[in-house]
């Protein structure tokens, strides 16, 4: 099926209330539909496909992905047929919604529906998933506050993961995508609208990325197996402690004071975000934030 790429309109909305920035597209996609090759749904079918995008501007790398909630109005008659994906500026994606109800690769799944003037907001610190058991055949699933949520049927595999995981450590800026996938033919699906709410916090700007005062340094964030620092001045003795971002100190290097360079092997720790606080001649220095892919 030809892909149908729609001109997004983005809209910043600046929130008194919230301090936070939304950005949206509110411009409907077609609906699309599936197509038969040797029945009606899941791998029985030709998917109907359709991308929604979105630009933001702001500079900064994600390190609190609780901070992103993803607004969702879709269109559906029969929420089985559909899967969403949210793809990154560099291409990454995770699935939002994968043919939920669906238990066999080419089953229907579940007849609720999903209507555009009941919002589903995706964010990582959300638990609940879309329970369309609990909705009669043919009713709406209500707005609410979800996680990523998959039937399991493994057709589509498509992408599927945890916000946190997936946002922590992304580059904010960029088109942003949403994908709709239709794996039933006879109701035809679409994007109605969505929106990417950034609240503060929830980015690492340029001017946190690594000094300690003058003399001391982190060369490079985000990190991967090594934390690597540069000492300028000299000290007797020199400590640094690292900090889950609940508060508690999770490991604590001591340094010699007659090198200039130094490392933190940082390979056990869970990719996320930490804050690190060195301790020199037993002063306490600036905090950083820092990523751990």
């Amino acid at each position: 099926m030809k892909k149908l790429y729609f001109l997004a309109v983005s809209l910043l909305a600046l929130s008194s209330i919230l301090n936070a920035q939304t950005y949206q597209n509110i411009v409907p996609t077609t609906l699309v539909d599936a197509i038969s090759r040797s029945g009606g749904c899941g791998y029985n079918t030709q998917p109907g496909m359709n991308i929604s995008s979105i630009t933001v501007p702001l500079i900064g790398t994600i390190v609190d992905p609780t901070k992103i909630t993803l607004n969702v109005s879709l269109k559906a008659a029969w929420l089985g047929d559909i899967s969403v994906e949210l793809v990154s500026p560099t291409g990454e994606a995770i699935t939002l919604i994968r043919r939920i109800g669906a238990i066999f690769n080419s089953s229907c799944g579940d007849s609720s529906s999903f209507i555009p003037g009941n919002v589903l907001s995706f964010n990582a610190a959300n638990t609940t998933l879309i329970d369309a058991e609990a909705i009669s055949n043919g009713f709406p699933i209500p707005p609410g506050n979800y996680a990523p949520t998959y039937s399991i049927a493994t057709y589509p595999k498509l992408n599927p993961g945890n916000l946190t995981t997936f946002l922590t450590g992304k580059q904010l800026s960029g088109e942003w995508r949403l994908y709709i996938y239709d794996y039933g033919q006879g109701e035809a699906t679409g994007i109605n609208s969505w929106q990417i709410i950034i609240g503060s916090g929830a980015t690492m700007k340029t001017i946190e990325s690594g000094v300690f005062g003058n003399d001391i340094s982190l060369k490079q964030n985000p990190v991967q197996d090594q934390l690597l620092f540069n000492v300028q001045k000299d000290f007797k003795n020199l400590v640094f402690e690292i900090y889950d971002p609940s508060g508690k100190m999770i490991k604590k290097e001591n340094m010699l004071n007659s090198r200039k360079d130094f490392n933190i092997d940082v390979r056990t720790l869970s990719p996320g975000m930490y804050l690190l606080i060195p301790v020199k001649d037993g002063e306490r220095q600036q905090t950083i934030k820092f990523i751990k892919k």
